[in-house]
């Protein structure tokens, strides 16, 4: 199955190196247009589809905290609800950490071509039972026996904290507890990430700010004044998700979390389904069982984050981490196109 398989039909995407699965990443971003919406446009039109939508308002998410911005920083935010939650409201990310996880096993080990099973889901390691791990267990001790190489066969798509806990463990981060593990990954990817865990779970044990994970997310767009390798990563390597959707035979009947027709890559989903959203609001993202959204737009030019957390969690295809989804994608093209959603 090629890679991005239908983004690299795309005008918006003419950029990127068309790969197989195993190819190339994102490229370069074009500049911007010289002439547009102003940013203060932008910014209200996406104010007005936080509060306004159907999929975005209180009633609908809660109370939570939304930025967008660039490689310089932060061009719009907002505050739904009662203002609770800010950017500096500290929240549990849940599987918003596979995506730093990702980026630091690149970092660390540069070529993925060993590890990208386990970065893309399709190792076979896929029935880990997060509920036997605790703040005070190591990674290893925390994957306690509870991974079975024969849940599912390899080289099949199966969306589970497994491939990548399994892959802590082999790269030698077993007797690791939260500290140590933080501590290690920062040093990868920045200690100004700041990220922090609960549990010793690489893939959804962290615990940020919409702050400290935006320093993540501008590190992987075009022109960062400080970088990292994933950045030119994103999208590649991706594999189909839904089975029996475009001959995709390569996913677990089990396996997608997230009921549209994305890819996933290392550590992150592209969101590249046309029938759930315009082409030119495709992105990489990394939606948290709680509600935490990050993403980047396939330019990498832009990035955003919705960050709430809500009690009640998510199951496959429904929850917390689509809900949020569905509105940050509205919030994305509200502020791309200066046209309230």
């Amino acid at each position: 199955m090629q890679n991005r398989l239908r983004l690299t039909t795309l005008t918006l995407m003419s950029s990127l190196i068309a790969a197989s699965c195993g190819g190339g990443g994102a490229g370069t971003s074009s500049p911007p247009p010289a002439s547009g919406p102003s940013n203060a446009e932008r910014s209200a039109a996406a104010n007005a589809t936080a509060a306004g939508n159907a999929l975005c308002n209180l009633a609908a998410l809660g109370s939570y905290y939304w930025e967008i911005g660039d490689r310089s920083g932060v061009l719009a935010s907002g505050s739904t609800g009662t203002g609770a939650v800010t950017a500096d409201t500290q929240m549990n990310i849940a599987s918003a950490s596979k995506w730093p996880f990702a980026a630091y096993m690149v970092q660390k080990y540069g070529d993925v071509a060993a590890n990208r099973p386990f970065l893309n889901f399709t190792s076979g390691y896929s029935n880990f039972n997060n509920t036997l791990c605790a703040t005070n267990q190591t990674v290893a001790e925390c994957n306690n026996g509870a991974i079975n190489a024969s849940e599912s066969a390899a080289a099949t798509f199966h969306y589970q904290g497994g491939h990548m806990q399994q892959l802590a463990v082999n790269s030698g981060l077993g007797a690791m507890g939260v500290l140590a593990l933080a501590n290690e990954v920062n040093s990868y990817i920045g200690s100004d990430v700041g990220l922090s865990y609960v549990e010793p779970q690489p893939p959804g044990g962290a615990r940020t700010t919409a702050r400290h994970y935006a320093v993540f997310l501008r590190k992987l767009l075009v022109g960062s004044g400080s970088p990292l390798q994933l950045g030119a990563l994103l999208g590649s390597h991706a594999v189909c998700t839904q089975p029996d959707v475009n001959n995709c035979n390569a996913a677990s009947k089990t396996a997608a979390s997230l009921p549209d027709n994305f890819h996933y890559a290392l550590g992150h989903w592209v969101e590249d389904d046309p029938a759930a959203t315009p082409s030119s609001n495709f992105a990489y993202s990394s939606a948290g069982a709680f509600g935490f959204y990050p993403w980047v737009d396939v330019d990498r030019a832009l990035y955003g984050i919705v960050a709430r957390e809500a009690a009640s969690g998510e199951t496959q295809g429904t929850g917390e981490g689509y809900s949020t989804l569905q509105c940050g994608r509205l919030i994305r093209l509200a502020w791309k196109t200066a046209v309230a959603q």
